[in-house]
């Protein structure tokens, strides 16, 4: 009775036994069998992720050779020296960018060079997500090169316009010439920035639109306002044209309290030597009083 009792109560412990052995055998089988797969699938890949690599490699080799060839290539066009005569070189120190022009568009070219590669080994190893979403990015970056450029030529641009306008504003003596020219360099930049954020894929038509309106507003206004005070000026100008016709420089005139000889002819007068030094006489003097020109004696 006793030995039955012994068998009976070790019954439970033997099927406990045999049952942990068994599954530990199929454990290892099964660990075995995904190690192999595991291999198998690596040694398939393995000449595909090689060649990624190698491609990466290159790419990066690749993109650091462009990188200097366009930092050179910039230099020698002197865009640094360019850049520094525009607001732009202020703005990226102030967002505390401290690359020059040249170093920006360098950088834009390399990681360009690198997506590139990226998307040629994303694709030999079959990633099409991530070959898809590096081909988003890398359509983007030349749309920033070009936006990059166009701010970069439409302030140099703007620069020249407000140079010009205020030499020929002086010119004149009409005045206000740093107002306007300051002016005029605002209204480039303003459609400078517009076309740069459009050429960054962004439609703001409604807003050039509106722009548009407003500018020719302001221009339209400060024209009338131009006009109506630099009437006098204009005035004299088209007086003065007519006397150049009949008045020589060197000829002896009178004309009111004015004696003397005619030094030279400025936009809306003539000078006049006298005695008591140059008189800039108003043209529209000569057509509101008599005056004389006296001949030279045989």
């Amino acid at each position: 009775m006793i030995a039955d009792g012994l068998s009976y109560t070790n019954l439970p412990f033997s099927a406990i036994i045999l049952a942990m052995e068994t599954i530990l055998t199929r454990t290892n089988t099964l660990v075995r069998e995904a190690a192999l797969q595991a291999y198998e699938k690596m040694m398939d890949i393995f000449p595909e992720a090689l060649l990624a690599i190698l491609i990466v490699l290159a790419g990066w080799i690749v993109a650091s050779i462009f990188y200097r060839l366009c930092v050179q290539l910039l230099a020698f066009f002197a865009i640094d020296k360019l850049v520094a005569k525009t607001p732009l070189d202020k703005m990226l120190k102030g967002i505390g960018i401290h690359k020059s022009a040249s170093g920006i568009l360098g950088l834009l070219v390399f990681w360009l060079t690198i997506l590139v590669t990226l998307i040629f080994a994303s694709e030999i190893l079959s990633l099409e997500k991530v070959s898809n979403a590096l081909e988003v990015v890398t359509r983007y970056i030349p749309q920033v090169i070009a936006a990059f450029l166009i701010v970069v030529f439409g302030m140099l641009l703007a620069k020249f316009l407000q140079t010009i306008v205020v030499q020929s504003i002086s010119k004149t003596g009409l005045g206000y010439e740093r107002s306007v020219g300051r002016a005029v360099q605002m209204i480039v930049l303003v459609f400078v920035f517009l076309a740069a954020v459009e050429q960054l894929g962004l439609n703001l038509s409604f807003i050039t639109t509106n722009v548009l309106i407003f500018f020719a507003a302001i221009l339209l206004i400060c024209g009338l306002a131009i006009v109506l005070s630099a009437r006098t000026v204009l005035e004299n100008a088209l007086l003065c044209q007519h006397l150049k016709r009949n008045i020589e420089v060197g000829s002896e005139i009178s004309v009111g309290d004015v004696n003397g000889k005619v030094k030279s002819f400025t936009l809306a007068g003539v000078v006049v030597e006298t005695s008591k030094g140059a008189t800039v006489v108003p043209a529209s003097l000569f057509f509101t009083q008599t005056y004389t020109i006296k001949k030279d004696d045989d």
